[in-house]
């Protein structure tokens, strides 16, 4: 009998070891950190420069985001451009940009990864003479998803759908919500939406998920052009921000 014993201390051992190696499914993942760089420096107009961000989680180079994107704007310019970037591999997504003029822009990154949003908005003086350009029609395909961005000074907002919307099929709305470069945890979120034809509102409260990312389930009964409002409050956080959903 004496000679069981350690034996079976050995299995007891072994199963602790075993199950601590399990990971705790209340333990909150790790956030996004996200690197943000231009080259060459100084940007110089019409010349060729490298947008890139390295995006990590912990030590980790993420390499499976779900979508990198740079939204470009001139200083003073209402219309934004969103261009989505390449994986290059160990966690670098990067674009090839050409500006034109040598003045201020503004270059806001949005990168969806293992559930987390990050976007922050960076800016690049550029320096040099002015260049012509003329812009060729774009061929570019239509995004997976649409979304609306919301860029005062209050909440930053960023909606989205999992996929086009479609007319009696089930489809995902998500808010990427932050608040002076940080997620905006415990908001109350909803979604509004209408269309022009139809007088009444259809209100839906979201789900925070993670941290700053709310969302909720919903189904189209007609097709046609939705505007969608994403209302979030938090204290004296009250913000809103609209958006048109085209569902076929």
């Amino acid at each position: 009998m004496l000679r069981k014993i350690p034996l079976i201390i050995f299995i007891l051992v072994l199963l602790t070891a075993c199950s601590s190696n399990k990971p705790n499914p209340n333990e909150m993942p790790q956030p996004l950190t996200v690197e943000f760089q231009v080259d060459p420096k100084p940007v110089k107009a019409g010349e060729v420069t490298t947008i890139q961000v390295l995006v990590k989680q912990g030590e980790e180079f993420v390499e499976d985001a779900q979508q990198v994107e740079f939204e470009i704007w001139e200083k003073g310019q209402e219309q934004h451009d969103m261009v989505p970037a390449e994986n290059k591999g160990k966690g670098i997504y990067a674009i090839m940009e050409k500006f034109h003029k040598p003045t201020t822009y503004y270059v806001m990154y949005h990168v969806t990864a293992r559930d987390m949003h990050s976007m922050k908005q960076m800016e690049v003086v550029v320096e040099g003479e002015k260049v012509e350009h003329h812009p060729a029609p774009s061929a570019e395909a239509t995004p997976k998803h649409q979304e609306v961005e919301n860029h005062h000074a209050g909440a930053m907002i960023h909606f989205m759908t999992s996929q086009p919307p479609v007319v009696n099929q089930s489809v995902e709305l998500t808010a990427h919500i932050q608040h002076k470069d940080e997620p905006l945890t415990g908001a109350q979120v909803k979604f509004e939406y209408w269309t022009k034809q139809e007088d009444k509102h259809q209100f839906i409260d979201a789900t925070e998920k993670s941290a700053g990312v709310y969302f909720a389930q919903t189904t189209f009964l007609s097709a046609g052009e939705y505007q969608v409002k994403t209302h979030v409050e938090k204290g004296d956080i009250h913000d809103h921000v609209e958006s048109t959903l085209t569902v076929k």
